[in-house]
């Protein structure tokens, strides 16, 4: 967060010496600590409206604003700088509600259960027996905190990966208000050694998997090769396990819907276990594309997505929908 308002050379600067790197830290968690104090006293809606407000007021004044409008431009060339500059204030205006619904994610995962719809829109044996694992896979959108609570409400044991943050006040935090998402949590470097514990002991995996990995293997993503990992299709490929795309909506204030789709399959089924990774993860990448293109303001792209010297393509059009794109809905639940 620190680098996301002084800007990430002055962080490197800051870093330098302990003492201020410590100070930055505490004064980041103190700020934001009294942030979410102020949330708590509101309704969860008018917060969500009110932190939509502050971020499109302060962020297209912060220099992470020139990565979201790179990353919008890339993936929307066929809009023009207005477009953009009007699509990147919607961006940040999403990232302010999800800061503020920190404060109040215990309502909207457990308290209300009017604010979290479950939709089936794909069938899994992994769907209808809890005791299956799956993996379960979606992309920053909307407050995707909210998805592993929808796969906890689906009656699913699940334990999400996430990324720890630099900033140790600031962890714990957000740690203490995830624990309304009910499930279980492991840093994003844990080994696939222990994921797959995880699945062996019955437990599913959750995966937010829209950024760069520079470990990865290039994949289109918007017309555009992006590294992207593979780890998601091998483990389901090795092991059997379905791998389910998830998407999560924001309806109308904090509230939300988290749709399950089809499990993905290679197409080639006797292509060898790289190539058919590649063509899974593939479908992963379109399915997002989709879920961007009819939601960009839900995006949230403050990271580099391609190379530094990428330039925009065309997306692919075709009359065949990508594989895992939404479809009507078997079945909606209010769990």
């Amino acid at each position: 967060m620190a680098r996301l308002i002084i800007g990430k050379s002055l962080k490197r600067y800051f870093d330098r010496w302990s003492f201020v790197r410590k100070t930055l830290w505490f004064l980041e968690a103190a700020l934001f600590r009294l942030f979410l104090f102020f949330a708590r006293l509101l309704p969860a809606d008018r917060a969500t409206a009110l932190g939509r407000r502050l971020l499109m007021a302060i962020g297209p004044r912060l220099d992470k604003h020139s990565k979201f409008k790179r990353n919008l431009e890339l993936a929307f060339p066929e809009r023009g700088p207005e477009e953009i500059e009007a699509l990147a204030r919607s961006v940040w205006g999403g990232a302010g509600g999800l800061l503020v619904e920190y404060a109040h994610l215990e309502d909207i995962c457990v308290n209300d259960p009017e604010r979290l719809q479950i939709v089936f829109a794909g069938d899994s044996p992994a769907l209808r027996d809890p005791s299956r694992p799956a993996i379960f896979v979606s992309a920053h959108l909307a407050n995707w905190e909210v998805c592993a609570a929808g796969v906890s409400k689906a009656g699913i044991p699940v334990t999400a990966v996430y990324t720890p943050l630099q900033n140790p006040y600031l962890e714990k935090m957000l740690m203490d208000s995830r624990a309304a998402l009910g499930c279980r949590l492991v840093p994003r470097d844990s080994s696939m050694r222990a994921l797959l514990r995880e699945l062996k002991a019955g437990r599913s995996i959750g995966m937010i998997i829209d950024q760069r990995v520079d470990s990865g293997v290039p994949i289109p993503f918007f017309g555009i090769d992006k590294h992207t990992t593979l780890v998601p299709a091998r483990l389901a490929l090795k092991h059997g396990f379905d791998l389910i795309p998830v998407r999560t909506e924001r309806l109308e204030g904090a509230r939300f819907r988290v749709t399950f789709y089809e499990p993905l399959r290679p197409d080639d089924p006797n292509a060898d276990d790289l190539e058919q990774a590649r063509q899974v993860t593939a479908k992963i990448n379109r399915a997002f594309e989709d879920w961007i293109r009819e939601r960009p303001e839900d995006w949230w792209c403050a990271k580099r997505r391609w190379p530094k010297d990428a330039t925009a393509r065309p997306a692919p059009t075709g009359p065949e929908a990508p594989a895992g794109s939404p479809g009507k809905a078997l079945s909606l639940i209010h769990i």
